[in-house]
């Protein structure tokens, strides 16, 4: 990525509202959602995939003398393995200047002071050799355009035993998804009752906010000739004129219809959102040996529910009814081979060198 597509993902990522938990608008915010994952991976619907890695494969190895956070965030996950006990010393870096600084006050806060967070470009970070015992990403691999340098990074950095482990979206990049794909998450999307559509409050804000001219007429005309180029323009007119209307006379806005983003929507956003995902599984065959890998669905899940998760209360006996059909659809069609695992959580190891 140029200096100017890293500014703007940092910038994207330093704003204090991007992937907030807590809004009824993602699926992984859904109790009923983190308990089928968890069983995916572990086996037990208690038990999620950082604990399943700790009991798994680095039972009797902790603390850990020093790990590595890549992609880290506002660093729930490094507070996590800290009040798990899992390490001595943990790295964590990001290219937002905003998630890390509150990353660090957080971890400060809680009297973490043995997590060290910086702010770097993980597509040009140079790592010292043979230092962490396990390197962690979680849902920041597909941000990563260098994928090989990224690789061959991490298989310096870590020491001979050491773990890579992931839990990240491997799916199409772009999020640009088959016609197939397509076609399922929109009939799925189809059975769910018009109450169990209506969007988040906070949804309904974001778009709001989201008013092309505050960002300037150069950036609104080149948005709107994406739209046209791609045939989209309509629909986003009538999308945003029924939120406005929804906002104006005080009513909810039911979603109609899945909104599924173009390349340009992505890269409008988030240029390093997706940029490489769908290659993910295969750079990191080449670099390490995968030593267990659990796939674990998002296929349908992940942009059905976007927008809409705050309907699924989890003390609602339909929205259960409701998750559980949309699990078993899911479930079905990756089993019968229909369709792939869009997210996966891996363990893998330094690559046996070849005899030859």
């Amino acid at each position: 990525m140029n200096i100017t597509t890293v500014q703007r993902t940092a910038g994207h990522w330093s704003a204090e509202e991007v992937w907030q938990i807590g809004r009824g608008l993602y699926w992984l915010e859904l109790p009923a959602v983190l308990r089928r994952l968890n069983i995916k991976i572990s086996g037990d619907q208690d038990t999620d995939w950082v604990a399943h890695t700790l009991n798994t494969h680095l039972a009797g190895r902790l603390p850990l003398a020093r790990c590595l956070s890549l992609g880290c965030g506002r660093g729930g996950l490094e507070r996590q393995l800290a009040g798990l006990g899992a390490f001595m010393v943990c790295d964590a870096y990001d290219v937002a200047p905003g998630a890390i600084d509150e990353a660090q006050q957080l971890a400060t806060d809680q009297g973490y002071h043995h997590i060290h967070y910086a702010v770097a470009d993980i597509n040009h970070l140079e790592l010292p050799v043979q230092t962490y015992d396990v390197v962690w990403i979680s849902g920041a691999m597909h941000h990563f355009e260098r994928l090989e340098h990224v690789c061959a990074q991490i298989q310096r950095a870590l020491k001979p035993e050491g773990l890579l482990v992931l839990n990240e979206y491997v799916g199409p990049s772009r999020f640009q998804f088959s016609e197939r794909q397509k076609e399922a998450m929109r009939a799925a999307f189809s059975l769910l009752p018009q109450h169990y559509r209506r969007l988040a409050a906070r949804r309904i804000e974001e778009t709001m906010a989201r008013s092309p001219m505050r960002k300037g007429l150069a950036w609104t005309t080149r948005r709107v000739m994406d739209k046209l180029r791609e045939g989209s323009l309509l629909t986003t007119l009538q999308r945003r004129w029924r939120v406005w209307q929804a906002v104006r006379f005080g009513k909810s806005d039911f979603a109609s219809e899945l909104d599924l983003p173009t390349v340009s929507d992505v890269i409008a956003a988030d240029p390093s959102e997706a940029v490489r995902s769908d290659e993910i599984l295969d750079v990191v065959s080449r670099h390490f040996r995968i030593i267990e890998r659990k796939d674990f669905g998002g296929t349908l899940l992940q942009f059905l529910l976007d927008g809409i998760s705050v309907n699924f209360d989890d003390n609602d006996p339909q929205a259960k009814l409701l998750l559980d059909l949309l699990f078993q659809i899911e479930d079905t069609l990756l089993a019968v081979g229909d369709l792939q695992s869009d997210f996966v959580y891996l363990v893998a190891q330094h690559a046996q060198p070849s005899n030859s």
